[in-house]
């Protein structure tokens, strides 16, 4: 049965039907859903899933980064522990996902001007949480960011998890 879920990686509705037909095929299909969760065809609504994995101190970081914002969000526990699941990573990718579900959450659309140090916490602190996962990674993409503070704290965090990117693939934009 996984190998037939695995070969249904890029059904999204399909592997969808296929976690709520019990607990078992939704045990085999949830890991498969979380691989590429940043992919550009997916929708930016699990965002928040992300942020309620992380400890209290770092949710309250998010809560009071989502504030100025002017987005006001209650975390529930997870179901699993979906940052584990994680396979492919594009830093890119993850902002602006973090980016499109912030704007789907607030009233006034947000301006793209907007965006500056002040949201850096939303994309450091999954990040750390896919590391501290145990998630290896089979693709990892990086971009020269505006985020030089993030990038080298990606540096430094790859220095103590060598797992994390140890059969990677790793995609360098400058």
């Amino acid at each position: 049965m996984e190998n037939i879920l695995k070969h249904l990686n890029n059904e999204i509705y399909s592997l969808y039907s296929c976690a709520l037909v019990n607990r078992r095929w939704c045990k085999m299909s949830v890991p498969i859903l979380w691989q590429d969760p940043f992919s550009v065809e997916r929708s930016s609504l699990f965002i928040p899933i992300y942020f309620s994995s992380l400890g209290e101190g770092e949710k309250l970081v998010i809560m009071e980064c989502l504030k100025e914002f002017g987005i006001n969000i209650e975390f529930s526990k997870p179901l699993f522990d979906y940052a584990r699941f994680l396979k492919i990573l594009d830093i890119f990718r993850l902002e602006n996902k973090v980016y499109e579900w912030m704007d789907l959450n607030k009233l006034n659309r947000l301006n793209l001007n907007d965006f500056d140090s002040r949201t850096t916490p939303l994309i450091t602190l999954p990040f750390k949480l896919f590391l501290e996962s145990g998630a290896i990674l089979h693709e990892f993409g990086l971009y020269n960011s505006e985020f030089l503070e993030f990038e080298l704290e990606i540096f430094h965090s790859f220095e103590q998890n060598v797992q994390f990117t140890q059969d990677s693939n790793i995609y360098l934009w400058l």
